[in-house]
């Protein structure tokens, strides 16, 4: 077994010099057989026995370290999702930029300051591992002197203390979806019948443009370790989804597992060389029913009368919605950011991102269903968590406690195909940005050094999608020796692949998508920036035709909000576009560099980013130099 870790004399003096406290945690990570929804079995990650991994819950600054021990038949890597590691980029998990991968028998340290506080999770960065079942929640308290936004929800004294206690002692909700074959099985059957099996995203037409359609299909949807498969019959699935898609169908069904079907034109585009016959029934087409067992969210409001509930979509390919029956939502917290709190039903959560809400406990005791349904159309199914009232009503011991009915045929704030049931519920779409509490604006266009630009685009196969330049882009290529550890990474990998930066200057980079014949409908792309969070100062459709913000502006001030209003986050929806109706769509952040961090820009849809979109992202380049730079100790 080989020990590596990473030295820095600086960063240790640091770290000895702070009065944090150090927090030393082991996770050890297994392959074995395991049915999350009670159906077939198939190869998976545990870690130290469990799936998903341990819930990992440090105090703000505290002193990181994580002993990984890799017993899988492969190699890995542990990705902290969120977390900025200014200090430690050596820790952020990706190989090919800040770590060697860790082969198996093999252990990694990883050592980091837990911050910025909030919700966060952590799940490899190797390959498709992520999608075997490498994922865990991680939460960070904030110091009890920071400003919260409470006093937005209420004035109450007594209620603003229970908000800081429910906040301090969160119900993480971790959802993921499922499938009944590995990563690398799954790779195979796109790469087999050139369809892209999963992850495709297509909007529908009509009366509802606005609702995201792909063609990724699962199993079921999982929420802390746990989910059901229903099979309800397609008829009925259509019944309950958005109206919107008859124009995807393009005269077909769904299938039973409550898909699109896969050789449609809007889904595949026009890339050819398909093999319809190598696509697997149960992939597709064919649903099988199992259950296992309901996880539930136990509150008390006899202790505390809020209770928060942290959502952390760790799905490889879904967009989801989440609703809790009888019980609004204030959302407080998205990406571990504070925001300005908004009142909801509903809230729609992209692969990547976190959302955490505070609830009131004044309903009747009894168990009430947690809703969690994908999000877009591409597939309707659903699963369910129970919240938990642990008190009894002491004031009428002959009333039955209350408990929601679960499964297709039910409904509360959402139904099965995640619709509103009346048209007063209140849904936090995806592309919606809450403005952020505690923070500055961000700062004036003329402050900005650089101006970076994507291109969004499929490159020669209907799963092949590329970032920027049109190129397919592997991290693992600069295996061996990271680019971290390169004195001058711009000599060891071509520019097309790189976005550059200089330290303590001002970033925007313009994540557009590229209007192709080939794609008559684009996605939207969850874009994850590894590091530290980026403002969302602009969004629009149609082509971005100038040069910078700084002209966008002075033409189009209505597409930007370069004010309070800028979300601060680290994953970014792009809007999705017709090319048969407009030219484009695209998303503007601006971000603050703040020193030397080789870090990935990426879709953080799986196969997205395993088939090549994604780009490294090398900030602070000027101060790059090999008297400065990290080194391993094996």
């Amino acid at each position: 077994m080989r020990l590596s870790t990473i030295t820095y004399p600086l960063l240790a003096l640091n770290f000895a010099l702070s009065h944090a406290k150090l927090v030393q945690k082991t996770l050890e990570l297994t392959w074995a057989k395991g049915s999350p929804n009670g159906g077939q079995e198939r190869d998976m990650v545990f870690t130290n026995g469990e799936f998903p991994g341990p819930d990992l819950v440090f105090d703000e600054d505290d002193v990181v370290e994580v002993l990984v021990t890799n017993k899988l038949p492969f190699n890995t890597t542990v990705h902290w999702h969120g977390i900025e590691m200014r200090e430690t980029p050596w820790s952020d998990g990706v190989p090919g930029l800040s770590q060697s991968p860790i082969e198996p028998g093999d252990t990694y340290v990883y050592r980091f300051r837990a911050y910025p506080a909030g919700t966060y999770w952590y799940h490899s960065h190797y390959k498709g591992v992520m999608q075997d079942g490498q994922i865990g929640a991680m939460y960070i308290r904030r110091k009890p002197d920071a400003p919260r936004p409470y006093s937005a929800i209420t004035q109450d004294p007594n209620e603003l203390k229970q908000m800081k206690v429910a906040e301090d002692n969160p119900n993480l909700v971790l959802v993921t979806d499922w499938t009944y074959l590995t990563s690398e099985e799954y790779r195979q059957v796109a790469l087999d019948s050139g369809y892209n099996v999963l992850y495709v995203h297509l909007r529908c037409l009509g009366t509802r443009i606005n609702q995201d359609r792909k063609t990724s299909c699962v199993d079921g949807l999982i929420v802390n370790g746990h989910g059901s498969v229903w099979c309800p019959g397609h008829e009925y699935l259509e019944s309950v989804s958005d109206p919107g898609i008859q124009a995807v169908l393009e005269g077909s069904n769904l299938t039973e597992k409550g898909c699109l079907q896969p050789d449609l034109f809007n889904v595949q585009g026009d890339w050819g060389n398909w093999n319809l016959s190598a696509v697997p029934g149960p992939v597709v087409w064919n649903c099988t029913e199992s259950t296992s067992e309901t996880p539930v969210i136990t509150v008390n409001p006899e202790k505390n009368g809020w209770a928060s509930l942290n959502f952390v979509n760790a799905s490889p390919q879904k967009g989801i919605t989440v609703s809790v029956d009888n019980h609004p939502m204030w959302v407080y917290e998205v990406d571990g950011q504070l925001v300005e709190p908004r009142e909801v039903e509903i809230i729609a959560i992209y692969s990547g991102a976190r959302y955490s809400a505070m609830i009131k406990l004044n309903q009747q005791p009894g168990d009430y269903a947690i809703r969690i349904s994908v999000d877009g159309g591409d597939q309707v199914i659903s699963t369910y968590a129970y919240l938990s009232y642990a008190c009894q009503d002491k004031s009428n011991l002959n009333k039955p406690p209350f408990k929601s009915s679960i499964g297709p045929r039910t409904q509360g704030y959402m139904n099965y195909g995640g619709q509103n049931t009346t048209a007063d519920v209140r849904k936090l779409l995806f592309t919606e940005n809450l403005p952020p509490f505690g923070v500055p604006p961000p700062p004036p266009s003329s402050e900005v050094s650089t101006t970076l630009r994507t291109a969004m685009s499929r490159v020669g196969h209907s799963w092949a999608w590329s970032l920027a330049n049109h190129v397919l882009y592997e991290t693992e290529m600069t295996d061996s020796t990271p680019l971290l550890f390169e004195s001058d990474p711009l000599k060891v990998i071509a520019p097309k692949y790189v976005f550059s930066t200089k330290n303590n200057t001002w970033v925007d980079i313009i994540l557009e998508i590229e209007a192709s014949q080939h794609d008559p409908i684009h996605p939207p792309h969850p874009i994850h920036k590894h590091g530290n969070r980026a403002y969302i100062i602009g969004t629009g459709t149609g082509k971005f035709k100038w040069d910078n913000v700084t002209q966008a502006e002075a033409e189009k001030p209505e597409f930007f909000f370069i004010d309070k209003r800028a979300a601060l986050r680290d994953t970014f929806v792009t809007n999705f576009f017709d090319s048969r109706v407009s030219e484009g769509a695209w998303v503007v952040v601006r971000y603050f560099v703040t020193g030397k961090m080789a870090s990935l820009l990426h879709c953080h849809i799986t196969s997205h980013q395993l088939a090549g979109m994604s780009l490294a992202l090398l900030d602070g380049v000027d101060i790059w130099d090999s008297k400065d730079s990290w080194h391993r100790e094996d």
